[in-house]
């Protein structure tokens, strides 16, 4: 049985029939009216507790614990947002992947098929600016030929001082996989492997089993290199893309 627990509720004058929609994302237009959303990236004020008709009150869960319809199976952890197809199948509860500045809740009692419902535990939306989103990162020193682990490429920056020619693998995509929050296909993550020896030693990227490499795997002295990394498959499999290199 799906359970809640409700924090904050609050009530929005509903600006249109929302009768079918108990228990879908909902937001807000500039009237401060509750509405289904109008499209895919379009950030929920909650989830619609009742079933108003326009014109009447639209009670909406903020905060909380919330039963909410799912577009599909979903497990435990998920980050959810909205679902968009149409105009009148909108709000259903959607795997949000890397759409992360939409996302509004992560699901805790999971859904087995569409329009099942799941329980989702509800967060304040993430505030969307411009340029760049800060991040954490960490650097890891490697002196010779390692196998990288998958936190050390999350941290994003691979500093290797090798003192003679020294291969850095890849970890494996099932590792790769295991450590991404929300893994899946499309999901993706970039880092940098810089080369500073203090001799003409070159650095070699390989992938890891399950990995693909794409253009240019050399890292020669004083020269930087970033990649991309993206989960091709779920079996798991990723490519990881040469974005260029940078001469220091």
């Amino acid at each position: 049985m799906t359970t809640e627990q409700a924090i904050w509720r609050e009530s929005f004058e509903a600006a249109e029939d929302l009768s079918d929609y108990q228990y879908h994302f909902v937001v807000l237009n500039t009237s401060g009216q509750a509405r289904l959303p109008d499209a895919e990236d379009e950030v929920a004020i909650g989830i619609l507790q009742n079933a108003p008709e326009s014109g009447e009150a639209a009670e909406v869960m903020i905060i909380g614990k919330s039963k909410c319809v799912a577009n599909a199976a979903l497990a435990v952890g998920k980050f959810v947002k909205p679902e968009y197809v149409s105009a009148s199948d909108a709000g259903k509860a959607d795997d949000a992947g890397t759409w992360w500045d939409t996302a509004r809740g992560m699901v805790v009692e999971a859904a087995g098929a569409e329009d099942d419902l799941c329980a989702v535990v509800l967060f304040s939306p993430f505030a969307r600016t411009k340029g760049g989103r800060v991040t954490q990162m960490t650097v890891t020193a490697e002196t010779a030929t390692a196998t990288l682990t998958a936190a050390e490429l999350l941290g994003g920056f691979i500093d290797g001082t090798p003192t003679e020619a020294a291969t850095y693998t890849l970890p494996t995509a099932t590792l790769m996989a295991a450590a991404l929050n929300q893994a899946g296909v499309g999901n993706a993550i970039e880092f940098t492997i810089k080369n500073s020896s203090s001799g003409a030693n070159t650095i070699t990227v390989a992938a890891g089993t399950g990995g693909t490499l794409k253009g240019t795997a050399t890292i020669a002295q004083n020269n930087s290199k970033r990649f991309l990394l993206i989960i091709t498959a779920d079996t798991p499999t990723y490519d990881v893309y040469s974005l260029g290199t940078v001469v220091h």
